[in-house]
Parts: structure tokens; sequence; C-alpha cells
């Protein structure tokens, strides 16, 4: 890996071929995998992992945005594309044009453009509330081409999972076209798994409850060391001086920070791993940089590798790890990696 490189993550092309078979074996081979491919594929960058997944069998994807459906759309040429925040007024023409579907989630005109309909089963958030449904149902043509809601916790609420995928049954029950409600941790549900199914996080290998876990994490993130320097006592470390050295220390400046998605909340809080050690991040996380604490880390030197996010899942710096320790979830750190972070394919 070149010194030049500030950070990089390498993605696993290989586990996410595995995660895929893993989704598989639990949905069956009649089943639909609609591949969600948003926020760049989750930090994973959307045309490698769509491209891959393409080839692992995979011919439909989600993004958020007109957007990412154009990227993924270079790479992926023949795959139904649905845009999950719909089709703007003007936007119709590029809808058609790149054979995309729009979701549709209120009430009232709709693009002239291949839809899904999005049905408010208690999320609470987009979708056509599912007591409306059927009426709004019987008004659209044959450009509706699949109906989907989603649940507003999977991964916690089993109960409340159950009484969602009941009002979306009963919504859609004299549909012809292909339902999906299952995400990522809703594929421990047998009976929410319909005609296709919608993982994000665990096409990356992320547990998303502790029912589905048997899956690879794809991706690691790294850094160098850009400098050392050796510290008095009582000196302290970056902005606000919110850190106060307490012994002679070897202090290594990294070239991340918080506009590379290395958050500012990590700021003396996080932690990261050199020479096969765990050394604590101290003083504030800034912009572009961040200092560790490598005094009891032996034989560090200019140049050596960091790592920031290991693909362990049992590691103290999994993505899961690192959300607890931040108080969010994986998500958050996956998206948050920023395009100046460079993605390396293993």
């Amino acid at each position: 890996m070149s010194l030049s490189k500030r950070s990089w993550v390498e993605i696993s092309l290989q586990n996410i071929a595995a995660n895929v078979q893993a989704i598989r074996r639990r949905i069956g081979e009649q089943r639909d995998i609609i591949a969600v491919v948003k926020a760049n594929a989750y930090g994973h960058g959307a045309p490698e992992v769509a491209s891959h997944l393409h080839k692992c069998g995979v011919t439909s994807f989600a993004v958020a945005t007109l957007e990412e459906a154009l990227t993924v759309r270079e790479v992926v040429t023949n795959a139904g594309i649905l845009v999950l925040t719909g089709c703007d007024a003007g936007q119709e023409a590029s809808f058609r044009q790149n054979r995309l579907t729009a979701s549709v989630f209120e009430r009232g005109p709709v693009p002239d453009v291949k839809l899904e309909l999005k049905i408010d089963s208690g999320m609470g958030r987009l979708g056509v509330p599912h007591s409306q449904a059927p009426a709004f149902l019987d008004q659209l043509d044959d450009r509706l081409t699949g109906v989907y809601s989603q649940f507003a916790s999977s991964d916690s609420d089993p109960e409340f999972s159950q009484v969602q995928l009941n009002a979306f049954l009963a919504a859609t029950k004299r549909v012809s076209c292909h339902r999906h409600m299952a995400n990522s941790a809703a594929l421990r549900f047998p009976a929410a798994l319909l005609d296709a199914v919608r993982p994000g996080l665990a096409l990356y290998g992320v547990a998303p409850c502790p029912e589905v876990s048997d899956l690879q994490p794809a991706l690691a993130w790294k850094t160098r060391v850009l400098s050392l320097r050796q510290m008095p006592p009582g000196e302290t470390v970056g902005y606000g001086r919110t850190y106060k050295l307490s012994r002679p220390s070897l202090v290594a400046v990294l070239p991340v920070g918080y506009a590379d998605g290395y958050s500012r909340a990590f700021s003396n809080n996080g932690q990261v791993r050199v020479r096969g050690m765990l050394a604590p991040v101290i003083g504030r996380v800034s912009m572009d940089l961040a200092s560790i604490d490598v005094t009891d880390v032996p034989g560090v030197t200019h140049g050596d590798e960091v790592t920031l996010l290991e693909s362990d899942p049992q590691s103290p710096i999994s993505a899961a790890a690192l959300a607890t320790c931040i108080g969010t979830i994986p998500y958050e750190i996956l998206t948050s990696i920023g395009e100046r972070v460079e993605r390396v394919y293993v």
C-alpha cells in the first residue's frame, strides 16, 4: 500500500458474495434479493459492489436517489433498480430512459414511469397508510410492478413487527404484483420473506440482530502513522487542550479525521490497532488528523499501518463495537466513510 494514501478501506468482494449465499440459504431460490446499495453501498462503493452482486446472481437493486440509480445503471445494464424516494417532477424522462422504477408513497398524481407503491404499515414515515392503500391501489394501472413496506423495529420488537406484517398483508391481499417487506433483521421472520427480501446491512456482513449473524464483514479501514512526537508530562494534545499527558509519552498523529468520517465522538474515547496492539485516541479528533498514544506499543515507526475498523465481528474495533462506543449504529459508522478514503477491493 502506497505511503501516499491518507487512509483506505479494504473491501472483500468474496465476503459480500458469501453474504449473498447466506441470505439465499435463508430465503430459498424462489425469492428475489433486492440489494440495497444506497449511500454508496453503505460506504463500500456502489459501482464495484453492484457489479459484483450482479455477477453473484442479484438482479434487483434499491437506491435512495436518481443520482444513485444512474451510478448503478452504468455498471448493471439489465437489472431492476428501485428509487426509494420516488421520481421528482422533471425526472420522468430520465427514469424512462434508464428503465428505473419509482417508489410512490402518497396519494395524488403519480409520475408516468414504472412504479412500486410504498405502504406505511406502522413505520410512521413515508408510505400510503395501510388503511387507505386498497383504495389507492385500485386507482393505479399496469405501471405498478410491486408493493412494499418497511419494518420499524424488526431487530428488537417481534410483536410489533408481526402487527406491521399483518397490516401489510391485509392491505395487499388483492394485488398480483410482487410484495416485499423484509429488511436485514427481518430475515429471521419466515412469514415476512414474501416474494422478495430487501437486505442492506446483511449484504456487507454486519449482523443486524443476533438471530441473523451468519455473515462475514467485508470492510476494514486503515491508515498510517504520519508523525511521531515524544512529549513530556503536562503537555496537552489537540484542540481545546482536552487531554493532558500524565507521563512521558510517544504520540502518533494519523492523517484521518472527521472529514474522512472518523467521528469527532472518538475524541479521548476511541481506540485503534497498531503493531497488533490497541492504542487509545487522545485529544480531539480534528478535521484531517487524529492523535493516538503509542507509548506502550513497542517499535512504532513512521509509516506503520494503523487499523481504525476491523472486519472481525468480535473485535473491539468492529463496526458494531465502534458504534456502541459513540452511541450510534453500524450503519452510521459505515456510511460516514468519506469520498477521500480510497476503496481497495481484495
